[in-house]
């Protein structure tokens, strides 16, 4: 060998070592054949590595993805550096950057492995095994790189669906549904640009980011590798056929004059939309994207528009009874649409649309009517946060109330908390004119969000309702549990009365008392009706059927 020869050699060989702690060639059945650097330090515990599956190496939870990326440099030749876990014997696993490269020549795939600190690294806790972030992180992660500076940004976003997944997950064990999801969340990250920008969308819809240099892979041969790895998955799950059928669509991240809130918008709408089948086809990139998100803001404004300018839309009304009586303390309105369209969807899109406080002034006349026929009667109407920063709304409000000066102990506001409200000083000195007025004030949804307790430090109210998702789990956990007794306890000291929503059965109703709750709203004491029934005698017990109480 000559000295030019050996020279070469030992250069490319520090090269290497200077860029990672441990140098592993591996066959193409992923086999062991050589190691060069801290393979005692690292991997030493494993005893003899060579002829070893490379993937033992790597911690349990990583292993799927290691074989998907590996896997994934055989066919392309190389992948982007990615962070995974070696196993370790001390049990906790040491954050690599794993790096490969594969040599038609030689056949095999040479893995470079760098130890890393965990800061190094991006990562985020999945929801669930497909070890993929999910939409809100996703949306956050693409935003960021789309801002990285020329090459180094991703110009293609895949969109995916596997049709059919979500009845195949209800239908197997937990551990083979989440084998399977574990499949799809790795060959996705194996795929996605640092392996972990990728994420699942909703039950059967999945995105990834591509590689900044470009995805190797077309629509069509991504869609036949997915079919294939499912159809594999479910068969070692022994389910026969093609029962998931993944489709794959590219959308363009071309951000061209896009400023920073419309590529946002853009991007949020585009993930929408896919996870909408039933929608029209969406767009291919994020400039026909926002125009096709424009065109629907106006369809959905003058459909809300007219929505509540022809008044298509009723209240039904539900009581809240007094725990210790059974007495219908007032009847909390509920609106409810002619057309049959979901009240909670069409009332956080006129929040978006800034029409809410339409939809607001709406209710609160309609219920002012609905008094004028029912004497003795109490109504609760929802308010957004957006709608008391208003000053307009505010305004419009007074001038409204004005002629029903008499009926002001008979009305109640109930301050939701579906929108954040960032004006406190204003907000709160509203709330403060219509208590002084003699109108009640509510604080609806307490423990659905942190801004709660913000509102009860700020806001002076008469009630505080309790959300009723934060009740269920109190009956089966100690710590929720003592978490409403110190609110009630708190109200108390505050001179607030305390109001629990979805109410359904008798044991739920003496949990409330035994914690100091003194009011009470769900099935147990009544259905919303489109007409206010006095009930003479204590109300009959109904069970629900998945309706959400408040505007829906």
């Amino acid at each position: 060998m000559s000295d030019d020869f050996k020279r070469q050699r030992d250069r490319y060989m520090a090269f290497s070592l200077a860029a990672a702690d441990l140098l592993i060639e591996a066959g193409p059945d992923l086999k062991i054949v050589q190691t060069i650097g801290a393979s005692q330090a690292l991997l030493g515990h494993l005893g003899d590595l060579n002829g070893r599956d490379i993937i033992d190496v790597f911690a349990a939870s990583d292993r799927t993805f290691a074989r998907h990326l590996l896997q994934r440099a055989l066919r392309a030749g190389r992948i982007e550096p990615c962070g995974l876990h070696l196993d370790q014997r001390s049990g906790t696993p040491l954050l690599v950057n794993l790096g490969a490269c594969h040599l038609p020549t030689a056949g095999g795939i040479y893995i470079s492995l760098t130890v890393l600190s965990d800061a190094m690294v991006l990562t985020t806790e999945s929801h669930d095994a497909t070890g993929l972030l999910d939409r809100e992180d996703f949306e956050e992660m693409a935003e960021r790189v789309l801002d990285l500076d020329g090459d180094r940004a991703p110009r293609e976003m895949k969109l995916i669906r596997f049709k059919g997944l979500a009845g195949v997950i209800r239908g197997l064990p937990s551990a083979q549904s989440d084998q399977l999801l574990s499949e799809i969340g790795s060959a996705l990250r194996a795929h996605s640009m640092g392996g972990n920008a990728a994420a699942r969308l909703s039950e059967e819809e999945f995105s990834y980011l591509a590689p900044a240099k470009g995805d190797p892979s077309t629509p069509e041969t991504l869609t036949q590798d997915l079919s294939d790895l499912t159809k594999d998955a479910l068969a070692a799950a022994g389910v026969a056929g093609d029962v998931i059928k993944p489709s794959v669509l590219s959308f363009e991240l071309n951000t061209g004059n896009l400023d920073e809130d419309s590529v946002a918008r853009a991007l949020s709408f585009a993930l929408t939309h896919f996870c909408h089948p039933d929608n029209r086809p969406p767009a291919a990139s994020l400039q026909d994207s926002l125009a096709q998100a424009m065109d629907e803001t106006v369809q959905h404004f003058d459909s809300i528009r007219n929505l509540i300018e022809d008044k298509n839309f009723t209240l039904f009304y539900q009581p809240v009874v007094d725990l210790d009586t059974r007495k219908v303390h007032h009847y909390e309105a509920l609106m409810r649409f002619k057309d049959g369209r979901k009240v909670f969807d069409t009332i956080r899109l006129s929040e978006q649309l800034g029409l809410v406080k339409d939809f607001d002034l709406a209710v609160a006349k309609k219920a002012l009517e609905t008094l004028q026929t029912h004497d003795g009667v109490t109504i609760a109407v929802n308010m957004s946060g957006l709608s008391v920063q208003d000053d307009s709304f505010r305004d419009s409000l007074k001038q409204l109330l004005a002629p029903f000066r008499m009926l002001n102990r008979r009305l109640m506001f109930e301050l939701t908390e579906s929108s954040a409200i960032e004006d406190m000083d204003s907000a709160g000195n509203f709330l403060k004119w219509l208590r002084q007025q003699g109108f009640g004030v509510c604080l609806d949804d307490f423990g659905a969000g942190a801004a709660a307790y913000a509102y009860l430090r700020r806001f002076d109210v008469d009630f505080v309702k309790i959300d009723g998702p934060f009740l269920r789990d109190a009956r089966e956990n100690p710590r929720q549990r003592a978490l409403l007794k110190s609110v009630a306890i708190l109200c108390k000291d505050l001179r607030s009365k305390v109001v629990a929503e979805m109410i359904e059965d008798e044991e739920t109703a003496k949990l409330c008392k035994a914690l100091g709750i003194e009011y009470g709203q769900g099935y147990l004491f009544g259905k919303p009706r489109a007409e206010i029934v006095v009930q003479k005698e204590a109300p009959v017990a109904a069970r629900r059927q998945g309706v959400k109480e408040g505007w829906g």
